[in-house]
């Protein structure tokens, strides 16, 4: 979910490795455009649509969205996420007056921790957001491709669900480090 800088991206590596990926956006056009970016350098299957549509579609969902709109964006998923592996490739970063802020995370947590109390019964695993969204598909490209692959860490609480996304990680060219648990995330 998520079509944006972060979420085109990393959709287009996943694409490109052979994975079925549907792209979402709060604005369709935009979710559409990422699909057929991705399915045209992939040759593979990419799709877009609305957020409740992805929702649905996979047993793995990558929740691409700002760290403000994020509350919002669960709201109206309104539990369709539960029980499902969601990645959080998220940063605690937000904007005002058009430059980048940090945002406090509430009650001391870690950010995945605080995302995991907002989403709820879902498996929550932090990963990809240790990179900008520019060197990430550079990067992933590069280790797609043969060359060095990157370090990308992932945190999580939930082991089988870390074991689902380690594939995820080096089919897009990196390789995996587990870092850990939630309350040890970057």
């Amino acid at each position: 979910m998520g079509s944006g800088r972060l979420g085109s991206p990393l959709g287009r590596l996943l694409a490109v490795a052979g994975h079925d990926v549907f792209f979402s956006d709060a604005d369709p056009a935009r979710a559409a455009a990422a699909a057929s970016a991705a399915a045209s350098a992939a040759d593979g299957q990419a799709r877009g649509g609305e957020p409740g549509q992805a929702a649905r579609f996979g047993e793995v969902v990558v929740l691409a969205v700002g760290w403000e709109e994020f509350p919002a964006v669960v709201a109206e998923l309104d539990g369709m996420l539960a029980g499902k592996i969601v990645v959080d490739p998220s940063n605690p970063i937000g904007e005002r007056d058009g430059a980048a802020v940090v945002v406090a995370v509430p009650g001391g947590l870690t950010s995945p921790q605080y995302q995991q109390h907002v989403l709820g019964d879902v498996r929550l695993v932090r990963t990809f957001n240790t990179k900008y969204p520019n060197e990430l598909l550079e990067l992933g490209i590069a280790g797609q491709r043969g060359g060095a692959r990157a370090d990308m860490p992932y945190w999580g609480d939930d082991d089988e669900a870390k074991k689902a996304v380690v594939p995820l990680i080096e089919d897009a060219g990196f390789t995996a480090i587990d870092g850990g648990g939630l309350s040890e995330a970057l």
